[in-house]
């Protein structure tokens, strides 16, 4: 299924409440795996922190762009954990090994959401959204459920 929103930052508050209607529908053996594409500047961490906040995450979610995964818990009945991750910084695949990502996505009360997933090894994803700038204040959202994983 995919959906296109051209939508400004207080709609993100619904795409993100879509993404979690959509993951809860499914009950999965694994975590949830959220991917983020765009351009720089498009939207990706701020959708991460209206999707965190939606979950019930207190603290301030930041990019993790330095050090490359930050973990949040949640009150949430489907999602306990928030894995944000940032793979800008990598220049080669093999380099996320560093995350131990398959730790957290082997728990299924957890979503993953990952920037810049292109720069990582391959990550199969139950929702892809695509961020692309229209103006300072739209985007074009795109969202791609992948029911069948």
């Amino acid at each position: 299924m995919q959906e296109s929103h051209t939508v400004g930052q207080k709609d993100l508050e619904a795409i993100a409440e879509r993404v979690v209607y959509l993951l809860s529908q499914d009950k999965r053996d694994r975590a949830s795996v959220v991917l983020l594409e765009g351009d720089m500047g498009a939207g990706k961490t701020t959708f991460t922190q209206i999707l965190a906040k939606y979950l019930g995450v207190v603290e301030n979610v930041n990019s993790p762009t330095f050090i490359l995964k930050k973990e949040y818990k949640t009150p949430h009945n489907n999602f306990r954990k928030v894995v944000h991750i940032d793979a800008y910084r990598f220049t080669h695949p093999k380099e996320s090994k560093v995350l131990r990502l398959e730790d957290n996505l082997e728990d299924r009360d957890t979503i993953v959401v990952i920037e810049w997933p292109s720069k990582m090894n391959y990550i199969k994803a139950d929702i892809r959204l695509s961020f692309e700038v229209i103006d300072d204040d739209t985007r074009e959202v795109t969202l791609v459920y992948e029911k069948d994983i």
